[in-house]
């Protein structure tokens, strides 16, 4: 996609026509928000400003956002996302593969918070976790990417940061919420297919769209992805 985008409106409709939009290019042959708009469109705190608009396409259902695919954030057109979730979610429950063993406590623990409490901060979310050691940084993220990537969890949107006197202090906080219930709370439909149905029917929609590079990679991740 060549055409540069100006408005939150048009980057909706881009995200309509390609299913799957990157935050920044990372799919071969494939466009990302960052490529599609103008650099200095980025960071200035304006309506136009595609930094921004990450937090109102989950906030308003018009796309999932999080790292699901290759550990890298982009997002995901919400009526494709049920599709997506029921090929990237493992057979079973996150529950059940904790009982199993295959899902590390820390894992749990984030999910059960998030679950508790759905657009928790991730500061929050860190310290209820009791992993605000340096030392547990890595482990914290690398449990919240594998939530995504199985695609139980996904981010919900963006929290200012305030000071006691409710001005804007330091940097937004991302927020998190359970991929179940923001496909609920968006009145999308969960799908009840087998993995090769969603398969099909996914690839059938991106075929329309996408370069033959960037449909090799994506089917390359999923199946990466499905086979951990």
């Amino acid at each position: 996609m060549s055409q540069q985008i100006e408005t939150y409106e048009e980057a909706c409709q881009a995200i309509a026509q390609w299913g799957i939009v990157p935050l920044s290019s990372f799919i071969p042959g494939h466009p990302s928000l960052e490529s599609i708009t103008q650099p200095e469109a980025w960071h200035t705190g304006m309506q136009s400003d595609p930094w921004l608009w990450r937090d109102r396409f989950p906030a308003e259902g018009v796309a999932a956002y999080g790292r699901f695919i290759a550990g890298k954030p982009l997002f995901i057109a919400g009526e494709l996302f049920p599709l997506v979730k029921c090929l990237l979610s493992p057979n079973e429950a996150l529950e059940e593969r904790y009982a199993a063993g295959l899902v590390a406590r820390s894992t749990m623990r984030l999910y059960e918070l998030v679950n508790e409490q759905d657009g928790i901060d991730v500061r929050e979310l860190r310290k209820l976790a009791g992993m605000q050691d340096k030392a547990e940084k890595n482990a914290f993220d690398h449990a919240l990417i594998d939530l995504q990537e199985s695609a139980d969890l996904l981010i919900s949107g963006i929290s200012e940061r305030l000071n006691a006197h409710g001005n804007k202090s330091g940097w937004n906080s991302t927020c998190y919420m359970l991929a179940d219930h923001w496909i609920a709370e968006h009145d999308l439909v969960p799908v009840a297919l087998s993995r090769a149905e969603a398969k099909t029917q996914l690839f059938a929609r991106l075929e329309q769209n996408w370069s033959a590079d960037a449909l090799q990679y994506l089917r390359g991740k999923i199946k990466a992805q499905g086979s951990k």
